[in-house]
């Protein structure tokens, strides 16, 4: 419990909330994920040393902080918290303080949305890879440090990509920066000796930040990321490959990929793509379902600034003799959804409302990584759960990204739902606990374990548990950070 002197304390420096009202905006809108307690205060610290103070306060009175960076709604449940707690909101910092072209790499701090940083990056000839279409409130920082997929594979060399350099707080209130940017010297000392922040690795034989990525806020607040940007395409030609089988598909993307052809790619049956399309429109959302063959690639190639015509007409030429080669062909529309259009939904911001919620008010998501060429297995395993828990395939999204230059894939299955249906909500619970666990035996790996998956990744390893909570005794040893995360 934060008695009323400590909140006193707080309020000289920084930003108090103890409103009710206020306090709503954090709980987590997510009927079956774990709901937590509600905040009993929301601070936003007034700088990178206030944060430190207010870490140390929280350790010294034993009350847990749950760091929050993204405007509402919450949905994953990555923010719930079992014990009494304080939201750290960092959703105000959204300075962008440092942008380099040359060495491709930008700055940005916790409450930097997609949209703004897009539009600041466009200024300088750049772009940032984005996930499918993110919240309009989505911070970067969250979504990169938890490991989301962004929809260019091509440009990911490494799961923490785009994440380069790190600062961030441990649970004892010490200050700590990663990689390239540890040192020697200052931030400002490193630039004017040509250094960028870019490389993540360090310092020294330390990657400490590798702890941080995917702990959902438990081990350490990060106060500002670099990431790694890209050229902004000077001319680009986004088509569709749309096909019943798909087998078909994945060997062509297995085609496009190994020589490094194309950019943005990802895959999608016709529900997902209906409903990513139809986000502003959800009453035409089966009259699009239906015009589209089972499943579509979007496949975009581009040229940059060095003879961008020739490099996307000879990309053009290799890539329609790939698709051909298997039965497939290029075109510019599919059904009622053309392939730019569809580019530009997926790149940019879908509003402050996922995108998969629009259809029927919410939607579980249930989201792990494997090979390629095991989608279609775990396809078929996935329809037959929602088959005996009476959910019809016609009502499973389905979101396919490969990730790593395909040398992995994010497989995503959606399911849309009614909240204020209670037989709807159970029989997502249901769902949700049969699919994960059969998932699990099956060989899917949950890097970014929400919901049930959470439970049972970590039950189901105990030795692996056991080694991360030894290591959250070494960075939070009052375990005061998103207090009862994973259990720990």
């Amino acid at each position: 419990m934060i008695n009323t002197a400590v909140l006193n304390e707080l309020r000289q420096n920084n930003t108090v909330e103890t409103s009710e009202d206020k306090l709503k905006a954090y709980r987590v809108t997510n009927p079956l994920a774990r709901a937590g307690r509600s905040p009993q205060c929301a601070i936003q610290p007034g700088s990178v040393a206030e944060l430190q103070k207010i870490i140390r306060r929280a350790r010294a009175e034993k009350f847990g902080l749950v760091p929050v960076s993204s405007g509402g709604p919450h949905i994953k449940g990555g923010t719930a918290c079992p014990v009494d707690h304080a939201v750290v909101d960092l959703s105000a910092w959204n300075k962008i303080p440092w942008v380099n072209r040359r060495n491709r790499v930008c700055f940005v701090e916790p409450g930097v949305t997609y949209g703004q940083l897009n539009d600041y990056l466009k200024e300088h000839g750049m772009t940032l890879p984005t996930p499918l279409a993110p919240r309009s409130t989505k911070s970067v920082l969250a979504a990169a440090i938890d490991r989301e997929p962004h929809i260019w594979p091509r440009m990911q060399w490494d799961m923490q990509d785009p994440v380069a350099c790190t600062e961030f707080i441990f649970g004892t209130g010490e200050l700590f920066r990663s990689g390239s940017a540890g040192g020697p010297g200052s931030l400002e000392d490193q630039r004017r000796s040509k250094g960028a922040q870019k490389m993540p690795m360090g310092p020294g034989q330390t990657d400490f930040q590798r702890v941080l990525i995917g702990s959902q806020g438990c081990m350490g607040i990060m106060t500002w990321i670099s990431l790694r940007t890209e050229l902004l395409p000077s001319i680009e030609r986004p088509m569709l490959i749309g096909g019943d089988r798909l087998s078909q598909l994945i060997e062509y993307v297995y085609q496009a990929q190994r020589p490094w052809l194309g950019e943005h790619s990802f895959i999608l049956n016709r529900l997902a793509a209906a409903m990513l399309m139809t986000r502003n429109n959800p009453s035409s959302l089966e009259r699009v379902r239906l015009s589209l063959p089972e499943y579509i690639c979007l496949q975009n190639i581009a040229g940059f600034e060095r003879l961008p015509r020739e490099r996307l007409e000879y990309q053009y030429e290799e890539l329609k003799d790939m698709a051909g080669g298997i039965g497939l062909r290029l075109a510019d529309a599919a059904g009622e959804i053309e392939a730019r259009a569809l580019l530009e939904s997926a790149r940019s911001p879908s509003g402050p409302r996922d995108w998969r919620h629009v259809a029927r008010g919410h939607c579980l998501s249930l989201f792990f990584l494997s090979l390629l060429n095991n989608s279609e297995m775990f396809i078929s395993l996935v329809q037959e759960t929602a088959k005996a828990c009476g959910i019809p395939q016609e009502q499973i999204g389905i979101y396919i990204q490969p990730v790593v230059q395909n040398h992995a894939c994010h497989i995503e299955f959606l399911l849309p739902f009614n909240p204020d249906d209670d037989r709807e909500v159970e029989t997502m619970k249901r769902f949700e606990a049969d699919a994960t666990g059969r998932l699990i035996k099956a060989g899917a790996f949950f890097s970014r374990p929400y919901g049930r998956a959470a439970e049972m990744v970590f039950k189901n390893n105990p030795a692996n548990t056991e080694l991360i909570r030894v290591i959250k005794g070494l960075f939070d040893p009052e375990n005061i950070l998103n207090p009862g995360k994973f259990n720990l």
